[in-house]
C-alpha cells in the first residue's frame, strides 16, 4: 500500500511539473494571459495569418447582419399595414355604425312626422264629430223651440263655420303637398 501511494505521488509530480515547464498556448505572468508568443492571436505580423478566413468571416458576418436587417425591415412593415388594416377597419365599422344611426334616426323622424299627420286629421275629426253632435243638439233644442230668426241665425253660423273648416282642411291639404 506505502509502495503503491509513493508511486502516485511520483507521477502526480512528474506530470504535474511537466504541464508548468512545458505550456502549450504562451505563458502565464503576474496571473494574466500573454498572448505575444501565441499563434492564434497573431495579428497579421507572422506569416502564418491568412487574410481570406477573415475576409470570409467578415462577409458572412455582413451577409447575416443584412439579413437581419431585412427580417427587421419585413417585420416592421408587416406590424406597420397590420395596424392600417386595423385602423381602415375600425374606420370602417365606425362609418357603418354612424350610417346605421343616420338611418334609424330618419325612419324615427318620418314616423313621428307620420303620426302627427295622422294626429290632427284624427283629432279634426273628432272636433268635428264633437260640433256636429253639439249642431244636433241645438237643433232639437231648437225644434222644440220652434224661432225662424234663430234657427237662420243657426244655420248661418253652421254655413260659416263648414267653410272655414273647409279652408282650413284645404290649406293643410295644400301645405302637405308641398
Amino acid at each position: 500500500m506505502a509502495k503503491r501511494l509513493i508511486i502516485l505521488s511520483l507521477a502526480t509530480t512528474f506530470l504535474a511539473v511537466g504541464c508548468v515547464a512545458f505550456p502549450e498556448d504562451g505563458g502565464y505572468y503576474d496571473g494574466r494571459y500573454d498572448d505575444r508568443y501565441d499563434p492564434r492571436y497573431d495579428r497579421g505580423y507572422g506569416t502564418s495569418y491568412d487574410y481570406r478566413y477573415a475576409r470570409e468571416r467578415d462577409r458572412q458576418r455582413w451577409e447575416y447582419q443584412q439579413q437581419q436587417n431585412r427580417l427587421e425591415l419585413e417585420r416592421r412593415k408587416r406590424e406597420l399595414e397590420r395596424r392600417q388594416w386595423e385602423q381602415n377597419r375600425q374606420q370602417q365599422s365606425d362609418w357603418e355604425r354612424r350610417r346605421h344611426e343616420q338611418q334609424r334616426l330618419i325612419e324615427q323622424r318620418k314616423r313621428v312626422a307620420e303620426q302627427n299627420r295622422k294626429s290632427p286629421s284624427d283629432w279634426d275629426r273628432k272636433k268635428r264629430e264633437v260640433d256636429r253632435q253639439r249642431l244636433e243638439q241645438q237643433r232639437n233644442k231648437a225644434n222644440i223651440r220652434p224661432n225662424s230668426k234663430v234657427q237662420q241665425q243657426r244655420q248661418a253660423q253652421e254655413k260659416r263655420w263648414d267653410d272655414r273648416r273647409r279652408d282650413s282642411n284645404q290649406r293643410e291639404h295644400h301645405h302637405r303637398d308641398r
